[in-house]
């Protein structure tokens, strides 16, 4: 049983919704960033950035005095009628076109006891610096603009519901510069309401696809304030998608040197545990097959021995801790990690530049390989699973209610 709540958001005005709404802060560059905060004076990213110095929040500064200036910031939006908060609890269905695929989901209030209890599972470790960071200011702020991204169960009624709906007008419908086209209806009809309510409760669990740090930060701030299970800062500011409904992309591999090897010595130690295949041209990995980029060539690696280990853990065992000399995903230098979407022509670019590096491609960890690894209660590597939508901050927020 899960438990999902309509609550009162607050909101851009319709007429400033797409001047409001920004991509996430991270996927600024700091020059991108200053453009945005000098041309847009209705951006989000003011909120979040009320420091028009700073390039990285959390790179400047006290903290807590930042996070003090975020929650100001805010509040002199509310003042101005740039957000304004809903009268009535609601959810709020969201769709998302990007390149003729249409997400489209519920934003809601998620329990944290869900979440701490197990039904709401997760396939990732977390970093406890990062979450601390997250913690401070979310009981700073007092507010989550940033959905976590949960995956339910197929519901032929969520999908009679959405059809009803986008037959209506939407309350905010507009098209970012990206090309990627956002409509949002809000629900407050209480029959609308109770019946989304009642089929989460009717599912035995939710899966977290993404925004692990931002469910435990919320958690870890659910228990350092002791909320009550009624309180806003025991639920969680979720946007829910059917799980056949969200796309999930790899995480490619480039490391930036061959750890002592030659291409020649490098290849004769791969040959041990692969059997490697020169490729003409690059070609999308099959599941539990590698395809690398060494020295402007492309390879297929075709492990000698069958396992049934996730992709992303064996390119780890096999190449990038034995002979690579990566211990260390998250924290070493010396790799980095490529989002799906940019592909073989995004790869090839990265190795290019590092010359002396070496490129690996991944087949796609799918839906029922993340499931399988939170029922176990286990987690992926770093950085196996790019996830898309991802989601416009500020087009929703989540107040955290009374300290």
């Amino acid at each position: 049983m899960a438990i999902v709540r309509p609550f009162k958001a607050v909101r851009p005005t319709r007429d400033k919704v797409h001047l409001v709404a920004s991509r996430s802060y991270v996927s600024y560059t700091p020059k991108q960033l200053r453009s945005k905060l000098m041309e847009n004076p209705f951006s989000f990213l003011h909120i979040i950035h009320p420091d028009m110095s700073a390039t990285k929040l959390h790179q400047a500064g006290n903290l807590d005095e930042r996070f003090q200036l975020v929650r100001s910031k805010y509040e002199s939006f509310l003042s101005e009628e740039i957000l304004q908060r809903d009268e009535a609890p609601s959810f709020y269905i969201y769709q998302q076109i990007k390149n003729n695929h249409a997400f489209i989901g519920i934003i809601g209030a998620v329990s944290i006891e869900d979440y701490l209890e197990g039904r709401i599972k997760i396939h990732e470790q977390t970093l406890s610096k990062r979450e601390q960071t997250f913690v401070n200011y979310l009981d700073i702020t007092n507010i989550n603009a940033e959905p976590v991204l949960l995956m339910s169960d197929k519901s032929d009624q969520l999908t009679h519901l959405f059809d009803h709906y986008k037959s209506t007008r939407p309350e905010y419908d507009f098209t970012t510069t990206n090309r990627v086209r956002h409509m949002v209806w809000v629900v407050n009809d209480a029959a609308h309401t109770q019946e989304i309510t009642a089929i989460y409760a009717n599912m035995e669990a939710l899966y977290v696809a993404d925004g692990h740090h931002r469910s435990s930060s919320s958690a870890k701030l659910y228990q350092m304030r002791g909320s009550q299970p009624n309180d806003p800062s025991a639920q969680c500011l979720a946007y829910i998608l059917q799980e056949d409904n969200v796309k999930i992309y790899p995480w490619h591999r480039v490391v930036h040197d061959l750890n002592g090897h030659t291409p020649e010595s490098f290849l004769m130690e791969l040959g041990s545990h692969f059997q490697i295949v020169p490729l003409s041209a690059a070609e999308e990995p099959a599941k539990g097959i590698f395809v690398m980029y060494l020295r402007k060539k492309w390879y297929q690696l075709i492990p000698l021995k069958q396992s049934d280990i996730l992709d992303t853990q064996l390119l780890t065992d096999l190449i990038l801790t034995p002979l690579l000399g990566i211990n260390d995903l998250r924290k070493d230098k010396r790799i980095h990690f490529l989002e799906g979407p940019r592909g073989k022509d995004g790869l090839r670019h990265a190795v290019d530049k590092s010359k002396e590096g070496v490129g690996f491609m991944l087949h796609t960890t799918d839906v029922t390989d993340i499931k399988r690894v939170a029922d176990g209660q286990q987690t992926m590597p770093p950085k196996s699973t790019w996830v898309e939508p991802k989601l416009r901050s500020g087009l929703v927020v989540y107040e955290l209610g009374n300290k």
